[in-house]
């Protein structure tokens, strides 16, 4: 008798997760739960940021999505003690420097991607595992080419909000993990706006690496008079060009940077600066900044 109740509650408890497993080899049905979540889920949670060094962060984060769409606010629990808010319009730091403000910021948008994704990566489940006491399934993006980086998720089984994510340098080295430590769950927003789709074609003037294309087209920037702003993404990495005329006798420094995976060069036509900023090796980014200069009216 023992026996069969013990077999008959292996048999209740491994259901769902054979069921889950069979679901999960679908990697374009999971990537379309992540966008849903990114875009409609109320959520608080605590985030730990690494990117080497021995830098990382711990986040309060949380979102609520209202009529104009979902708004989080990230509190920095050390460190500077920096807080961001980011909605549709861009993102508001503010911190010992003052406040900033900066142009339309980055979000995976696997789901809306996923018909061109397949051309740039190689794209598959990996198996289940838990984060923050939850239940995920593990999606691996393998780059075809060297020109941008890897990027594994850890996707909430009940919501589709990623809680894990590791981008993956050509090297096969970490350059920078997050990872959600507690996850609270305030549901669904019932209606909310949608987000700009990514576009299916690159614009005539912009020569562009493979997968990759305009979202946002000669944005303001707030603060900067006359700096436009223009938005790349594969879905996967994205890229800020800004675009600006300094006063006389002003430069930008042009050494660039890295940072965990975030990279930035400065490129120079005539008069016009470009500042490109992403989560892509610094190669990519310069051949990003020489599309700008030659779409550049």
């Amino acid at each position: 008798m023992g026996a069969r109740v013990l077999t008959l509650w292996a048999m209740l408890v491994s259901a769902p997760l054979a069921a889950q497993a069979a679901g999960s080899a679908d990697w374009h049905a999971w990537a379309v739960r992540m966008d849903k979540a990114q875009q409609s889920l109320n959520y608080d949670a605590t985030m730990v940021i690494d990117v080497g060094d021995n830098h990382w962060d711990l986040v309060e984060l949380s979102q609520r999505v209202g009529p104009g769409g979902p708004e989080q606010q990230w509190v920095s629990l050390n460190g500077a003690g920096r807080r961001q808010l980011r909605t549709s319009q861009g993102i508001s730091v503010l911190g010992p420097e003052g406040d900033q403000r900066i142009g339309r910021g980055a979000q995976l948008r696997l789901g809306e991607a996923s018909g061109q994704l397949a051309s740039s990566y190689r794209i598959s489940m990996d198996g289940s595992d838990r984060v923050a006491g939850r239940q995920v399934v593990r999606m691996i993006l393998q780059p075809l080419q060297p020109d941008r980086y890897g990027l594994h998720l850890w996707i909430d089984a009940d919501t589709g909000l990623p809680l894990r994510s590791e981008r993956i340098g050509n090297d096969g080295g970490m350059l920078e993990r997050r990872m959600v430590t507690r996850l609270t769950v305030r549901g669904f927003a019932g209606s909310r706006t949608q987000a700009a789709p990514l576009r299916s074609s690159q614009p005539p003037g912009w020569s562009l690496p493979n997968g990759f294309r305009l979202v946002g087209t000669a944005l303001a920037v707030p603060g900067l008079a006359g700096a436009r702003q223009w938005v790349i993404s594969d879905g996967v990495a994205w890229v800020s060009v800004y675009q600006m005329t300094l006063p006389t006798g002003l430069t930008l420094d042009k050494s660039g940077w890295r940072h965990g995976a975030m990279s930035q060069i400065t490129v120079r036509s005539g008069d016009h600066w470009f500042y490109v900023l992403g989560d892509l090796p610094p190669e990519t980014l310069m051949r990003v900044g020489q599309a700008a200069i030659a779409a550049e009216p």
